[in-house]
């Protein structure tokens, strides 16, 4: 079935009824045309397909439930995933302008807060000028749902679709006939809308058609165990064999946390707690609950029953976690520790002589300062989808080795994290006032202690890092090849790890290290290979507000292999000749920057050593003086300096104007 729509074909109104919702979970349809009012789902780890239009959010038919991102992006495996001012510039734009580049989603939706005091619904600047006119997205933008709050200013914008609809489609209407909204700036959003129900046509043509539950569960366990994070092993406790004398403390083993709250809410089409898991694989254990999940206060028969189940065992598995009322859309959570009854039971155990491998379940990073000490080893579960339970027994049991690694640096204290002063804001706004120095560019750059950093996981296996070899493949790109060796006695995966550090001095602040590239490779006992990168100039760049662009610095930037932030192989040094964009230097140009400019530097030396003023001469030969006017501008110098510095700023002045004239003819 193919099918296409014209917007010439619609009326006035019609046009309008397409930027709004049929209802809850519905395009607008026109039946007179022929346009569907097709059916629209989210899918945060799994889709979530209302039952009825009317329905509740967690209500959604059956459907797999994968690993959400808090776990999934510590697989740090792309493939995988695929098959499930500066700072927003550099931190929170490039993942969305690497989807819409390279993925060209059909859909993107926009947030329910303001950007710089604009609703991201009536935000001219994100829709229209990044994501429409820089980024090239060509498809529908849809608000999230309630996110709309003036559907003239949103259209104008750049949004397509309000959902779900306010049924105010006439105030679309007016401001055409009114003259306060083009005509054919609501053609392209409608256009937009119709070519989305072409799009999905031959889809929705499918007759009979049924998606195959088995293979769907079989990716959500393989996600799951790669989203799983080894943080400690002493005396390599794990993996455990089926057979060994072991216990299951934790009400987490026996329900388990495996997805969000809110919109992100999956009904699965099947589950599996750490217990099943068990029964599943024909094992017994002894199991004591050990802790409930509500907020009451700690029963002292639960502490005793698991600690006498622990006493009896060599191994002491301990689940233990954040409770979903702990963390859900639409509200923060208040602390970064684990509820405190669950760490009073770790301590309990961690008395017994029993090993003790804590399990966590947890939706993003929690607080381990405080126990990690008294564990053997530690598991970083997060929430694990629909299979968790099957995928944790894989790892518990050595039927996969881990391969997770950590997308987030657990700091030692919340106190530690460089938004702690400017989070939540108040009278309604945040100050995003850590810039670019979030996570680890925050923690490696001023060497704050974490207890694990940014990249880090272990394995069952051991790896080597070599052999690096680093070559400037032009002016602002690099290629990188290393090796990489398994060393240990078990097939496994290591995420190899590329960060960059410019060297030299910058007009802006900059972290210590980036990531720019990484790779999983899974090798045998003893394989190698090498891994190659190629470095392109964003991978060296820095938004330049000056320039309302990206700019590569000319210099030398140290290339950094490793497999974490702090865990570093091997180091090679490129030197870049940069993308030459220099700011045109003006009257009110600073002495430094003059200097450093690869046009007005020499200009400006030229005439000073061109002049026979003692004082020009003098003040070249002073270092004191020198140090002080590097942050004057020239106009400045020019007026304070005395006559024969005014010749020679006038002098440079005019020959920067006259050569640069030259260069853009």
């Amino acid at each position: 079935m193919s099918a296409s729509f014209d917007v010439n074909d619609l009326t006035l109104e019609e046009k309008a009824s397409l930027t709004s919702g049929g209802d809850l979970w519905h395009l607008q349809e026109i039946p007179a045309k022929g346009v569907p009012g097709w059916m629209i789902t989210d899918g945060p780890h799994g889709l979530r397909k209302a039952v009825r239009s009317d329905t509740a959010t967690d209500q959604s038919v059956p459907a797999t439930c994968f690993p959400p991102a808090a776990g999934l992006s510590s697989s740090w495996d792309p493939d995988l995933i695929d098959r499930v001012g500066r700072a927003m510039r550099e931190i929170y734009l490039p993942a969305f302008e690497y989807v819409i580049k390279h993925a060209n989603p059909w859909t993107v939706m926009c947030s329910y807060n303001k950007v710089n005091g604009v609703y991201s619904a009536q935000n001219h600047r994100l829709l229209t000028e990044i994501l429409r006119n820089e980024w090239g997205y060509d498809g529908v933008v849809m608000s999230d749902w309630g996110a709309c709050h003036d559907r003239v200013a949103s259209l104008a914008a750049g949004l397509n679709l309000e959902m779900p609809p306010s049924h105010s489609d006439d105030q679309i209407v007016h401001a055409v006939r009114e003259g306060r909204l083009p005509e054919p700036l609501l053609d392209a959003r409608a256009q937009e809308l119709l070519d989305l129900a072409a799009k999905v046509a031959p889809a929705m043509a499918r007759e009979g058609y049924r998606y195959d539950p088995k293979a769907h569960q079989d990716v959500a366990r393989a996600a799951a165990r790669e989203s799983m994070v080894l943080l400690k092993n002493d005396d390599a406790v794990l993996p455990l064999s089926d057979d060994d004398d072991f216990a299951v403390v934790g009400e987490f083993a026996r329900t388990s946390r495996y997805q969000g709250g809110g919109s992100s809410h999956i009904t699965p089409t099947e589950m599996s707690s750490f217990l099943d898991a068990l029964r599943n694989r024909g094992v017994e254990a002894e199991f004591a609950p050990g802790f409930t999940l509500d907020d009451a206060d700690q029963d002292a028969a639960l502490t005793k029953e698991a600690v006498d189940v622990a006493s009896r065992h060599a191994t002491t598995l301990l689940f233990i976690g954040l409770p979903e009322s702990s963390e859900s859309e639409g509200y923060d959570r208040t602390t970064m520790c684990i509820p405190a009854k669950q760490i009073e039971l770790l301590h309990r155990l961690a008395k017994e002589d029993s090993r003790l491998v804590v399990v966590l379940s947890n939706g993003s990073s929690v607080i381990t300062s405080t126990w990690q000490d008294d564990a053997d080893a530690i598991i970083e579960g997060w929430l694990l989808g629909q299979s968790g339970g099957d995928a944790t027994a894989d790892i518990v049991f050595g039927d996969a080795t881990p391969s997770g690694k950590l997308a987030q640096s657990i700091p030692v204290r919340l106190e530690d994290d460089p938004s702690y002063i400017n989070f939540p804001g108040g009278e309604g706004t945040v100050d995003y006032g850590e810039g670019v120095f979030v996570g680890y560019r925050y923690y490696d750059t001023v060497g704050r202690e974490v207890s694990f950093p940014f990249g880090f996981g272990l394995s069952y296996t051991t790896f080597s890092i070599d052999d690096l070899r680093v070559e400037a493949q032009g002016p602002c790109d690099a290629h990188v090849d290393v090796t990489v060796t398994n060393t240990g006695t078990r097939s496994g995966s290591e995420t190899v790890q590329v960060y960059v550090e410019p060297k030299g001095p910058s007009p802006v602040a900059r972290p210590k290290h980036e990531l720019r590239a990484f790779r999983k490779v899974e090798l045998g006992p003893g394989e190698s290979r090498v891994v190659s990168f190629d470095l392109d100039a964003r991978a060296f760049a820095y938004w330049s507000e000056a320039r309302h662009d990206w700019h590569v610095e000319a210099g030398d930037y140290d290339i950094e292999v490793g497999s974490s932030s702090r865990d570093i192989d091997a180091t090679g040094t490129v030197s870049l000749d940069g993308d030459g964009n220099s700011l045109e230097l003006t009257d009110f140009s600073t002495y430094a920057e003059w200097i450093a400019d690869p046009v007005g530097g020499p200009i400006l030396t030229k005439a000073q050593e061109s002049s026979d003023s003692e004082r020009i001469q003098g003040m070249l030969a002073n270092p004191k003086v020198m140090a002080f006017i590097q942050d004057f501008p020239l106009t400045m110098l020019e007026a304070f300096g005395g006559p024969d510095v005014a010749k020679v700023c006038s002098t440079a002045i005019a020959e920067y104007r006259r050569t640069r004239d030259i260069q853009d003819v």
